[in-house]
């Protein structure tokens, strides 16, 4: 079986021919990847680095149509939340960019040193997730560092879906389904474009390290609009 490296483009001058488990030394300058102290803000580093928990929240899947023509009914979503969060052999994950690659685990409830709670819930018209990212990988470190840039804003829902019909519109509903990630994307990338979160906790050592950050583009705030309009 072949290993698909993730950040490695093909190249087509590589020798596809070479015997299996035959050893490749390196001949060239080795092209470090991974994300170090130097490659992110100052104020970054508990939270990057350091910080044992690092939590997200927000609506993850909302009862509108997306942008590829998908509903997906919030009863189905409720159905599949416990195996989503409970199951020990097909555990649900976090993942970015639809890589399924984990970056970090969601969590049914989260509480902050200063009290504010945090739920994990499913009710009519939306499906509100907490996630904690960690990171012990490259790939984890750069979700947290690009949640706390804003490059990652939004929540995209992967199931499968078990049973479905269509409207005469075309659109297709979801009414039942398991669900196996979410992944993190930038907010304007994402397939439902009302599904967005913030960081809203990171903790070191057990001890509240930084207040509730929110990006200011949070759900199309007055204020959101505005920096939008000064940073186009």
């Amino acid at each position: 079986m072949s290993i698909r490296v993730l950040n490695h483009p093909v190249d087509g001058d590589v020798d596809h021919k070479a015997a299996i488990g035959e050893a490749v030394d390196p001949d060239g300058p080795i092209h470090d990847r991974r994300i170090t102290r130097g490659d992110v803000p100052d104020e970054w580093i508990e939270p990057v680095f350091e910080a044992e928990n690092f939590i997200i929240e927000g609506p993850a899947s909302v009862e509108i149509v997306d942008r590829s023509g998908q509903q997906i009914q919030m009863d189905a979503v409720a159905d599949s939340l416990d195996r989503y969060l409970e199951s020990t052999r097909e555990p649900g994950i976090i993942s970015t960019r639809h890589d399924d690659v984990p970056v970090g685990v969601p969590v049914w409830e989260w509480t902050t040193d200063n009290g504010i709670h945090y739920e994990t819930t499913v009710d009519d018209e939306e499906f509100t997730l907490v996630a904690n990212l960690g990171n012990e990988t490259t790939k984890s470190k750069m979700a947290r560092v690009r949640c706390l840039s804003g490059d990652y804003g939004g929540y995209s829902v992967t199931v499968y879906s078990n049973q479905e019909h269509r409207r005469n519109d075309g659109t297709r509903v979801t009414v039942d389904c398991d669900l196996h990630a979410v992944t993190l994307g930038h907010e304007s990338q994402v397939m439902n474009p009302e599904a967005d979160f913030d960081v809203v906790d990171y903790k070191h050592g057990g001890v509240l390290e930084a207040a509730v950050r929110r990006r200011l583009r949070r759900r199309n705030s007055l204020a959101g609009r505005i920096e939008e309009q000064l940073t186009d």
